[in-house]
């Protein structure tokens, strides 16, 4: 917290400086226009605001995109503060904020670079921010708080000041704090979670705009205070009783580390009118740990050992990667041709090892009045190729994507106290159509899609190793989204219904929900005479059972299993959230149907989601 107090002063020094330097040099051009805003400090300072601070996405900006966006001031989901709420609850996560996550469903890759495998925070640190260059015409603040009951708390402070018109700075602080939900051995204080992050990044354009920068650092520490979940027999399913705190847990006094740095550099050059060379450098460096000094007290966890004292095991990947291209635009085409290099070097437990990686692409996008037409092909030197087509129109929507996806770091390659493996996998292949209709109206949208995967040697973790399964997997999936808007747009329901399924070939490794619907219900509207927004709603969410992947604590991963059934269940939340001026306000009470204080369900097998909780939260814009 010293560290983050010291930034924070540099911060408001800094722009006390450069607002001073202004000032200074207005007087110097126009004394009276000096004397005017002083005598009217009251009236200029509502100059800056909404309208006069921008954004525009990284992706966007590197495909040569000049649309910024202007800020989000709606009061829509500001209360969804963790990331299972934020994706309608179609991620697993341990049952408290900040704790690891995991897609209940199958996920692509996103990316067609070499993947360390370390995969269960990586959502926190796409969450930060990072995608965001902005241009303010004044010092701006965006500061978000969260009050979680139970000893849970979030801080969101994002500052941005543009030096001059051609250069921004951005400082962004996050962090997590959260106490044990289950297990604890006092009321207030007793630390599950622990995490904190800063993000800086520099950003410019130049005045006769024929070079584009920025420079992006980010780092993360992640601490878990371990559990290892309630010390439960999955033959004794399903539980009469949660008793939360007081549950016997499987694990004392183990500590788990993540450690992640980020830093990236790209800059283009305009060679024409409508031709640009750009370089995209990337550095990476992920570490996770795992600490059990004393394993004689958890014995009953570990089902094997090499160390029977303690345990210190590690796993770190080191990347750089540097993309070298073209690219162009007119009316109605961007395009972008590239060759990728990169070199990981990984290290567990002291053994070091190196890959390298080359490959080369090209990305297309036709834009027309009606319709969007975006290609993307990349091929490596191993003959792993990704190709992805996108067609987009107000009506209809359809992509298609088929790849070879060479198998992650971490899939291949381990070494601990209690696991080890030296894996050589094929690559997986996947072909994937996803289609989707957009009917709208003023009093409904309705939009039916579907997605269709086909998955050959798929690779899945199974706590001890992975497997890789060479038979051909079909996964799909029929989506109902309809929104309906009533009195003028005061009443809203927006409603999304999910049906998933696989073939023979995918059971008991491919495990999801059958069924998954999310629904909310609420008031939008204005008081006051008309000065202060509102919403005040409800939150259904239901998932059938299914078994649940489960969470590895020595290894920070998720892997499947088939005997702890987490059983169907229907969950209501409830909110209000209010706005004056640039600061919004929530109310949040969650799980509200669980009337009985030992009722409750699992999110992840030996993890109880997070019982009946109310929280608070603000969020305030400060300009100038």
């Amino acid at each position: 917290m010293r560290i983050i107090s010291i930034l924070l002063i540099l911060i408001f020094s800094f722009s006390s400086f450069a607002q001073e330097r202004e000032e200074n040099t207005e007087k110097e051009v126009n004394q009276e226009r000096l004397n005017q805003r002083t005598m009217l400090d009251d009236s200029t300072k509502i100059i800056y605001g909404m309208k006069t601070t921008s954004y525009i996405n990284k992706d966007k900006f590197r495909f040569s995109d000049t649309i910024f966006n202007l800020l989000d001031s709606t009061l829509n989901d500001i209360y969804d503060v963790s990331v299972p709420e934020r994706n309608e609850f179609s991620y697993q996560n341990l049952g408290n904020l900040g704790s690891p996550l995991n897609n209940i469903y199958f996920k692509i890759p996103s990316t067609f670079s070499l993947r360390s495998g370390l995969s269960s925070l990586k959502p926190y640190i796409k969450n930060i921010s990072t995608e965001k260059l902005y241009d303010t015409k004044s010092p701006f603040i965006d500061l978000g708080l969260y009050f979680g009951g139970l000893g849970r708390s979030k801080v969101d402070f994002e500052f941005s000041r543009n030096v001059n018109e051609s250069w921004n700075l951005t400082l962004a602080i996050n962090r997590i704090s959260s106490d044990k939900q289950i297990g604890a051995i006092r009321n207030k204080g007793d630390k599950n979670i622990k995490s904190s992050s800063v993000r800086l990044n520099v950003f410019h354009n130049s005045k006769n705009k024929k070079i584009s920068h920025y420079t992006d650092f980010m780092t993360l520490n992640h601490n878990i205070l371990g559990t290892g979940g309630v010390d439960v027999v999955a033959d004794s399913l399903p539980l009469k009783f949660f008793l939360y705190k007081d549950f016997d847990v499987r694990l004392t006094d183990v500590n788990n580390l993540f450690k992640n740095l980020n830093l990236e550099s790209y800059t283009d050059y305009k060679l024409g009118s409508h031709l640009k060379l750009y370089n995209h450098t990337k550095f990476k460096n992920e570490k996770f740990s795992y600490e059990d000094m004393d394993i004689s007290q958890n014995l009953n966890f570990y089902d094997q050992f090499t160390n029977n004292i303690s345990t210190q095991d590690s796993f770190k990947v080191k990347s750089i990667t540097n993309r070298v291209g073209i690219k162009g635009n007119s009316k109605i085409l961007n395009y972008n041709i590239y060759g990728n290099i990169g070199s990981y070097m990984f290290n567990t437990n002291l053994v070091e090892n190196n890959i390298s990686e080359l490959y080369v692409g090209a990305l297309i996008k036709y834009i027309n009045s009606k319709f969007d037409l975006f290609a993307n092909f990349e091929i490596k030197k191993t003959s792993d190729y990704r190709f992805k087509i996108d067609f987009k129109s107000k009506i209809f929507e359809v992509s298609y994507l088929s790849g070879l996806y060479e198998p992650s770091i971490f899939e291949e390659n381990y070494k601990g106290n209690h696991y080890s493996w030296n894996n050589n996998f094929n690559s997986t292949f996947l072909n994937v159509i996803n289609a989707r209709i957009n009917l709208e109206n003023n009093f409904l949208t309705f939009s039916p899609s579907i997605n269709l995967h086909t998955i050959k040697d798929h690779v899945y973790y199974v706590e001890t190793n992975h497997l890789q399964h060479n038979e051909l997997i079909s996964f799909n999936q029929f989506i109902l989204d309809l929104k309906l808007k009533f009195f003028n747009s005061i009443i809203k329901i927006d409603n999304k219904y999910t049906y998933s399924v696989s073939s023979k070939s995918g059971e008991g490794i491919l495990n999801f929900p059958k069924h998954k619907f999310y629904s909310k219900l609420y008031y939008n509207g204005k008081w006051f005479k008309n000065t202060i927004p509102v919403q005040l709603g409800a939150i259904t969410s239901y998932r059938s059972e299914y078994y649940g992947d489960s969470y590895n604590p020595i290894t920070q991963n998720f892997y499947v299993q088939n005997e702890f059934q987490l059983e169907s269940y229907l969950r209501f939340d409830l909110f209000f959230t209010m706005q004056v001026n640039n600061l919004r306000i929530f109310l949040k009470m969650n799980h509200f149907n669980q009337f009985d204080r030992y009722d409750g369900y699992f999110v992840t097998p030996y993890y109880p989601a997070q019982k009946k909780v109310l929280d608070l939260g603000v969020r305030w814009y400060f300009f100038n």
